[in-house]
């Protein structure tokens, strides 16, 4: 049974998230839904204290820095991909996540800050994120760098993966997966999808979200469906998903398919649960996914 803060959660968001985005003819444009999801951000989520950012300019986007001030002891760098549809961010909340990730890993944080379709489609978002680790390797190095990543996130984190295993590069010493979109040419079971009572995403708001991010690029490609991709001799990745996600039959298949590979991959899955429920600081599940994260990280860095 999911807590009660979880059930109102999920209550608020079939009436307030969902809709959004899925208005049959009278769409709101992305544009416009991303200015109202930036608004709220930093309406009603404070920034983390002493949690400061600097910026380090790449060729098209940035790469941001996170530190905390009062944390004394670092033990590497998480490289943290935003989720957002490929379309939205939201830098408050996200910022809560990290900061929480950070202090719980002795960890400093580096965001891509990558362009969002529609106007910026497939590939920039993906060759940002590229230019960026590759940026944050040759500032910090390889060693102790955790990939971490949600929704749309994870999909540019493990895209990113296969590509670092493909250019050979330095690949991340361990990978935190969060309900990761990582099929967008919707091969899986379409009945159980059809039917998954998602309180975040209607399938009409994934095919529009996936349609701006693509923009007539190749969905088999692995660059945008890593499940496509060659999913053997990649580090050690944690997947959290909820069970009313209608993303969730990617994060099984990835189970499946990395075992299959021979690869160590951990999959968790917790019943009832939202989209991304670990954003959510007031729930119970949340802080109970970040200290797996923790246990996970802290037992794969080098002392």
């Amino acid at each position: 049974m999911p807590s009660w803060q979880a059930s109102v959660l999920n209550t608020i968001l079939s009436y307030v998230a969902r809709p959004s985005i899925s208005r049959g003819k009278a769409k709101v444009p992305l544009a416009q839904v991303r200015k109202k999801l930036l608004d709220l951000d930093k309406r009603w989520l404070p920034w983390p204290d002493k949690l400061v950012s600097a910026t380090i300019p790449l060729q098209h986007s940035s790469l941001l820095h996170y530190v905390l001030l009062n944390q004394q002891t670092r033990l590497g760098n998480l490289f943290y991909i935003r989720g957002g549809g490929f379309c939205f961010k939201t830098p408050h909340a996200h910022a809560r996540l990290i900061a929480d990730i950070s202090q719980r890993c002795q960890l400093d944080a580096y965001i891509p800050d990558y362009r969002l379709a529609p106007e910026h489609p497939f590939p920039a978002p993906f060759d940002d994120v590229l230019e960026a680790y590759k940026r944050l390797i040759a500032l910090k190095g390889a060693e102790n760098v955790i990939l971490m990543g949600d929704s749309a996130g994870g999909n540019l984190a493990l895209s990113l993966l296969l590509e670092l295993k493909r250019l050979a590069l330095p690949l991340p010493t361990a990978c935190i997966l969060l309900s990761p979109a990582l099929d967008l040419a919707l091969t899986g079971d379409t009945e159980l999808i059809l039917a998954a009572d998602d309180p975040f995403f209607t399938i009409e708001a994934l095919l529009r979200l996936r349609g701006a991010y693509l923009a007539g690029a190749d969905p088999m490609s692995a660059k945008v469906s890593p499940l496509q991709g060659d999913l053997a001799d990649l580090p050690p990745i944690l997947v959290i998903a909820g069970t009313r996600e209608l993303l969730l039959q990617d994060s099984e298949r990835l189970v499946a398919q990395v075992k299959a590979s021979g690869g160590e991959i951990t999959g968790c899955f917790y019943p009832n649960m939202s989209h991304v429920f670990p954003l959510f600081n007031l729930l119970p599940e949340a802080l109970e996914v970040r200290s797996k994260i923790s246990h996970f990280v802290l037992s794969h860095l080098i002392r």
